[in-house]
């Protein structure tokens, strides 16, 4: 495997930034199919390093149909810009499709607002066949398919197979949901509660990366309030509060704490429960002891009063 083939690719797809206007946004999902290209194929690529940056720029503009309005993408214009020859960077794009099965309006290298216009995201298959707009069939609370999955629905899913005990069939959801969009953070939190008891490093390792995602999402500011309400905010109260778990499980007591304070500061409603494991850390329980507790609500409330009274830490 030669990666300095794939650094040269990589550096060359970059180069036409400026050529190109490639937006942020453009840059992310080029060096994400390059990327998936190279790891399908492993690394066994033959060929000029030109010619393959070519394919994965016209890959790229006809999937996001940048050609038709900007004649930089087209097809012959790219190999004018990389200097080979259009056919060679046309049978290139066709190859790098074929092996990584690339549909109209593929999410996974699609920009947004191409993605968002998939026609079939927005209709469902009844059990009689019938197609219809899937707004109705959630509307009238009728058993459908969907004609194209979203990201909610492989998380929704696979959400189901961890209820059921199917750790290895949930993981493969939340990652194709991931496919779909690398910062969805409902699908990372999916990930670190598969692996919470099995694996619980790799677990870790996707807790931190909900709650970094969160971080950015916000910017490093925290709003003055994230309420349970609003659909969107609890993706970010879990990955706090998972965040939470992880660090007292590890016996990182005060970070654990400031996580829950900040919990119990952004949603004082506190829908989450975070106002008990606050309690459970002034007491000097350790998460496994807390689990003794956990569910017990006559045990939780009598630890909570408690510690109230003495710390002053949530008001109802």
């Amino acid at each position: 495997m030669s990666i300095e083939k794939y650094d040269s690719v990589k550096k060359l797809i970059l180069s036409k930034k400026e050529a190109l206007c490639l937006t942020e946004e453009d840059e992310k999902l080029l060096i994400k199919l390059w990327d998936a290209y190279w790891k399908k194929k492993k690394g066994d690529l033959r060929g000029d390093s030109t010619v393959l940056a070519g394919a994965i720029l016209w890959r790229y503009s006809s999937d996001n149909y940048l050609w038709e309005q900007d004649k930089k993408w087209r097809q012959m214009d790219l190999a004018e810009l990389l200097q080979v020859k259009g056919k060679t960077i046309g049978n290139n794009a066709s190859e790098i499709a074929k092996v990584l099965k690339i549909n109209y309006f593929d999410d996974r290298f699609c920009r947004k607002s191409v993605a968002d216009r998939n026609p079939m995201k927005s209709m469902a298959m009844l059990s009689s066949g019938m197609i219809v707009p899937r707004d109705l069939a959630e509307e009238e609370n009728l058993s459908f398919v969907p004609m194209k999955k979203t990201k909610e629905d492989y998380y929704y899913e696979g959400c189901d197979w961890l209820d059921a005990g199917q750790e290895k069939k949930a993981i493969y959801c939340f990652k194709k949901a991931l496919e779909m969009d690398g910062e969805y953070v409902e699908a990372w939190n999916g990930l670190g509660t598969a692996y919470w008891f099995a694996h619980f490093d790799k677990a870790k390792e996707y807790i931190q990366k909900t709650y970094d995602l969160t971080v950015k999402k916000f910017k490093g500011i925290w709003p003055l309030e994230l309420s349970w309400g609003v659909l969107e905010n609890r993706q970010y109260l879990r990955a706090i509060d998972f965040l939470g778990l992880a660090l007292w499980r590890e016996e990182n007591n005060d970070s654990a704490m400031e996580k829950f304070k900040l919990l119990l500061q952004l949603n004082p409603n506190d829908n989450q429960g975070a106002r008990f494991a606050v309690a459970a850390l002034y007491k000097k329980l350790t998460w496994e002891e807390y689990e003794d507790y956990d569910g017990d609500m006559d045990k939780e409330m009598k630890l909570l009063m408690e510690m109230n009274a003495k710390y002053v830490f949530w008001k109802e």
